[in-house]
């Protein structure tokens, strides 16, 4: 005859999917499916602003004058020979030029000017819808 009170062995299930759960539920909670750029800028508004597609080369100007190429700090006058190393067809390449409305205005078209030199005829300003 078995005694009533004889030990159960083994590990209870029950309260470690409890802790699963909870984990799961952290993390899905605190993590965000939305990418957001390493690069805060905030673009100026414009009436006739249209969503941006994605392109291949895309350059910040930040409120304090940084110049990034798609998310790289780079130099002003390095600027022509890095968007070299990125073009593969002058005429389908676009460039994207993002200016904070803080940026100076002489930063931005010193970044426009440095474009033309690479050699790209096609660029332009991102602006926010108003």
């Amino acid at each position: 005859m078995k005694s009533k009170l004889a030990l159960k062995s083994g590990i209870e299930l029950a309260p470690m999917v409890d802790i699963v759960f909870l984990l799961v539920a952290y993390f899905l909670i605190n993590s965000t499916l939305i990418r957001n750029p390493a690069i805060k800028i905030e673009l100026p508004k414009a009436e006739t602003a249209q969503s941006e597609v994605e392109k291949k080369i895309i350059i910040h100007v930040t409120g304090e004058n940084k110049i990034y190429l798609n998310e790289n700090e780079v130099e002003l006058k390095n600027l022509p020979v890095e968007i070299k190393k990125l073009v593969t067809d002058k005429d389908k390449d676009h460039v994207i030029i993002r200016g904070d409305r803080s940026a100076s205005y002489e930063a931005v078209v010193a970044v426009m000017d440095y474009v033309h030199q690479a050699g790209i005829t096609h660029f332009n300003l991102a602006t926010e819808p108003k």
